[in-house]
């Protein structure tokens, strides 16, 4: 039997603990995976229109952006594809990023009971809610297709670089999940907030618009992760090509990095925070 010893040492060292954590996501995997089939029976047990609730925030969004640009009540710049596909695929994504950005304090919060009686490897807690947020997000893809058939948008070769970035936007947004965790825990007000700020930053960035070619909207636009984000994964899911090679080298070199310090922050913080909950 492993044999685990506790001390109130208050020194880490950063590799060990990073080494660590990566080990707790291969020993708690199979543990994440009964949790995450558990809840996810659970959520459409007891529903009449099951699996549809996962795309009903996404496509209702979608439609009513479609109605007022079909009734002419608003005026939106060519996007180069039919509106209704341009809109489904800027609100399918950002429903994505911020099921990552909340994904670790849900999936912390839902299980309290068997973390203050349990000793197991928290990091099954982040593995649980990525493969819950990863069905979600088969289901919305699902939709998407349909709606590029319906439109005869068909994807060229680039379409292979699409998974590879959409995960590494995926990560980043995760890992911040991560590093608000231990705070979301103790305190509701940051799992509050990440949808309400999430929800104006939607709509400065172009995720229901095509970006603007000048102004001012443009020029804060440059400073805009989201926006080289939702261009280029628009861009590979329509057989373009990537505009902005150059930012996705830099942010996937930055998400590791962030994903990697993520992950210490939350391997010595749980402790603290399982302490505080027991008492």
């Amino acid at each position: 039997m492993e044999i685990k010893i506790y001390n109130d040492s208050s020194r880490y060292h950063l590799g060990e603990v990073l080494k660590e954590s990566l080990k707790g996501f291969k020993r708690s995997f199979y543990l994440a995976r009964q949790l995450a089939r558990r809840d996810i029976r659970a959520q459409y047990r007891q529903s009449v229109l099951g699996v549809v609730w996962a795309v009903v925030p996404v496509l209702m969004t979608a439609l009513v952006w479609i109605f007022l640009q079909a009734s002419g009540t608003i005026q939106l710049s060519s996007t180069g594809m039919p509106y209704p596909v341009f809109v489904l695929m800027g609100t399918t994504c950002w429903s994505v990023w911020t099921e990552c950005l909340s994904l670790s304090i849900i999936s912390v919060n839902a299980n309290k009971s068997i973390i203050t009686k349990i000793n197991f490897d928290k990091e099954a807690l982040i593995t649980l809610g990525f493969m819950k947020m990863g069905f979600n997000f088969l289901i919305k893809l699902g939709l998407l297709i349909v709606f590029m058939a319906l439109y005869h948008v068909v994807p060229g070769w680039s379409v292979f670089a699409f998974f590879p970035l959409l995960f590494i936007t995926m990560l980043c947004c995760m890992s911040i999940g991560i590093l608000l965790a231990p705070i979301g825990i103790l305190y509701n007000d940051i799992g509050k907030a990440i949808p309400l700020s999430m929800q104006m930053l939607m709509y400065v960035s172009p995720v229901v618009y095509m970006s603007p070619k000048s102004g001012l909207m443009k020029q804060l636009m440059q400073y805009n992760p989201f926006y080289y984000m939702m261009d280029d994964l628009r861009n590979t899911l329509t057989g373009a090509s990537i505009e902005h090679g150059t930012f996705w080298l830099i942010f996937g070199l930055m998400t590791i990095l962030l994903f990697a310090f993520s992950l210490i922050v939350y391997r010595v913080s749980m402790p603290i925070i399982t302490e505080r909950m027991s008492a």
